[in-house]
């Protein structure tokens, strides 16, 4: 589904068994994943996953880490950032067939075999 959470107030994603919430090291999008995760309960989605997006050094590592932890949310794997995923966009090219060798899209990869295996 796009960004948001109105697919989730309107109660679209209620027949999901799974949702995956994508956060970033930012205070906003931290608190918006916890709402994300709020409102698929209240859908009876009880697989939640997080993934980390755009994480730059430890301490964006440490701090979706604590903020996970502190919310009860599953953090599923993570995504670093990645100068060639934007290098991508602006060549008008998936990040795959951009750079396959990228940070960015190995990390994708192992993140689908852990969604996948879970």
């Amino acid at each position: 589904m796009e960004a948001g959470l109105e697919h989730l107030s309107r109660g679209t994603g209620r027949h999901l068994s799974r949702f995956v919430a994508t956060i970033e090291p930012y205070y906003r999008s931290m608190e918006i994943a916890k709402r994300v995760a709020g409102l698929a309960a209240e859908l009876g989605i009880s697989d939640v996953f997080v993934v980390a997006n755009k994480v730059r050094d430890e301490g964006d590592r440490k701090a979706i880490a604590e903020f996970c932890a502190a919310h009860s949310l599953t953090l599923a794997g993570e995504i670093p950032y990645d100068a060639s995923l934007l290098e991508a966009e602006r060549a008008g090219m998936t990040p795959i067939d951009f750079n396959p060798d990228s940070l960015a899209v190995k990390a994708i990869g192992r993140l689908a075999d852990t969604l996948g295996a879970a």
